[in-house]
């Protein structure tokens, strides 16, 4: 008997999701969709995280932002198109033919011949200067990007900026592509990125460069909150610019956490880690996530200098009875116990009600020094919760320690909870043999056994259960009373010897009384087959020699009349 398993828990399941494969996109879709698919722009294509990707399609004068990622077999798991169409679109449909066909993720440069002089190259050959500059203050007082750009390419190169320099610089490449608008579109943002990008191109060599590193990470973190107060103002369609900002943290700290004078780098770690460690007012995200990429991005012996300077100051928010809030103790807790300091500031880390993310990672670090107490963690945190799909991380623990401890009873009781998750006849079987409380038992039986029958239309795979629980009850008559044309004929294939030893005709008389035949082929040919080897050629003539006309009832007999030698 085969295991079934389900993602997610089976009555969650309300319709199939379609999945596409790259390797195989182009053989799901009609030819005339492929065709004006292959005929789309594709450009910016990257990986913005682990098999996540974004690019632009273009179609005629629009300009969409497409997002793909991918599972571990290459299978389309979640798109997401700036059209804002729910279906799998024919921009996302383009970017996944040309990921398919394209490995690098790199357009191929077009091959050109002799370059040719442009109208306009010819046109500057005899061009006055005074005429071309007058001209181009015209020009740039209408298209504020081009200023900025010539700005940045000819403009005095700056060696060091404060920080309202800093503000002004984003403040005018902002506001040289975005004027006063809300909201910009992909294309927009994909410009504005790339001007910012230019624009403090030289402020971050300045940031790297200066012996001050104090003072640079005041000015960085200056830097980034500026930039935030515009994500705030300005509504950017796509991840671009998170992207950009992003990118822009990991190398400041890449560069912070490269600091080769250690008494230098935990000079500044302790500063701005006291910071939040002992802050009397409030501190901003950016700075948060500051710290914490400090903490993370350090080698194992900068990660425990940060991990003693949380550990001390926890010893004192105990003793001053200080509570920090849950998502930040949820952090404090990561750092805690991956350096081993978890045993010896437990205490702080009590269970919260409904905090459930939190509380999983509470237990586990309990688990590992006292299976007893994670256990009864584990069940006042079900206790608690307000719906069962809460329950299923706590019964994951919960089946580890009793699995450990050997106590069949408890695993019983756990598996027969989580079973609606698993839907495994090994889990149905081992309830069955080792559930403590028979009542329970027979009520969660009649469940199991309702639903799954209710199942087989829908979800033809339940049949392979339901039938397997009854055959490890021994139970045949109940399985000829239930076939009927929903049953998969695959199904009746697996028990056929012992429904035919049960009743022989009452089998019989269960086969030929479908009205409906849509499975396999080569199912329905094994069914016949069985049937003649059992039957002899009169029987199979009364029963199948009739016309009959319920769908492939009249296919079916032929086979069977076939493999009798009856026609």
């Amino acid at each position: 008997m085969k295991r079934l398993l389900f993602k997610e828990p089976f009555f969650y399941l309300c319709k199939k999701i379609q999945m596409y494969k790259l390797s195989d996109l182009q053989n799901q879709f009609s030819k005339q969709k492929i065709n004006k698919a292959k005929k789309l722009s594709i450009r910016e294509f990257e990986e913005t995280g682990k098999n996540r990707f974004v690019c632009f399609v273009d179609e005629e004068a629009e300009s969409y932002d497409v997002d793909i990622t991918l599972g571990a077999k290459t299978e389309i798991t979640e798109y997401s198109c700036e059209c804002g169409s729910k279906d799998f679109c024919i921009h996302a449909l383009a970017m996944g033919i040309f990921m398919s066909e394209n490995k690098t993720g790199k357009t191929a440069s077009p091959r050109g011949g002799k370059k040719k002089i442009s109208e306009a190259e010819l046109a500057m050959e005899d061009l006055d200067y005074e005429e071309l500059k007058i001209w181009l203050l015209e020009f740039f007082k209408k298209n504020k990007d081009a200023e900025l750009q010539f700005i940045l390419s000819f403009g005095q190169k700056k060696k060091e900026f404060s920080e309202a320099e800093i503000s002004e610089l984003i403040k005018n490449t902002i506001a040289s592509v975005a004027g006063k608008r809300k909201s910009l579109a992909a294309a927009e943002v994909k410009k504005l990125v790339d001007l910012l990008a230019r624009a403090l191109e030289p402020v971050e060599q300045y940031l790297m460069l200066n012996p001050d590193k104090k003072e640079s990470i005041r000015k960085y973190l200056w830097l980034s909150d500026e930039i935030s107060i515009y994500k705030v103002k300005i509504l950017f369609s796509g991840v671009r610019m998170d992207n950009f900002q992003k990118k822009l943290n990991e190398r400041f700290l890449t560069h912070i956490n490269a600091i080769k004078d250690f008494d230098l780098w935990k000079e500044l770690a302790t500063e701005n880690w006291y910071l939040f460690l002992r802050a009397d007012h409030s501190i901003t995200v950016n700075f948060y996530d500051f710290i914490m990429e400090l903490y993370h991005g350090g080698n194992p012996e900068q990660k425990m200098h940060i991990a003693g300077l949380v550990r001390e100051e926890i010893k004192i928010w105990k003793k001053n009875g200080f509570k920090l809030r849950t998502s930040l103790k949820e952090d404090m807790l990561e750092i805690v116990a991956e350096n081993g300091f978890f045993n010896e500031l437990q205490s702080y880390f009590q269970i919260e009600q409904y905090e459930y993310s939190y509380n999983l990672k509470v237990i586990n670090e309990i688990l590992k020094i006292d299976p007893k107490r994670a256990e009864q963690a584990c069940k006042m945190v079900i206790e608690s919760n307000p719906h069962e799909k809460y329950d299923l991380p706590y019964y994951d623990i919960l089946e580890k320690i009793y699995q450990e401890k050997g106590s069949k009873g408890d695993l019983a009781y756990i598996k027969r909870k989580r079973f609606w998750e698993t839907l495994s006849l090994e889990d149905y079987i081992f309830i069955a043999e080792n559930d403590a409380d028979a009542e329970e038992f027979k009520k969660f039986r009649s469940r199991i056994l309702g639903f799954l029958k209710n199942s087989f239309y829908n979800y033809p795979e339940t049949a392979e259960l339901y039938f397997g629980i009854l055959d490890y009850e021994k139970n045949y008559k109940k399985m000829l009373d239930v076939i009927d044309s929903k049953t998969p004929t695959s199904v009746i294939n697996l028990y056929a010897e012992k429904l035919y030893l049960t009743n022989r005709n009452k089998f019989l008389m269960a086969v030929r009384s479908r009205n409906e035949w849509n499975s396999a082929e080569e199912d329905e040919e094994v069914l016949a087959a069985f049937l003649a080897s059992k039957y002899d050629a009169g029987q199979l003539e009364d029963s199948f020699g009739k016309k009959y006309y319920g769908f492939g009832s009249d296919r079916f007999s032929k086979k069977v009349l076939r493999k009798a030698g009856l026609s």
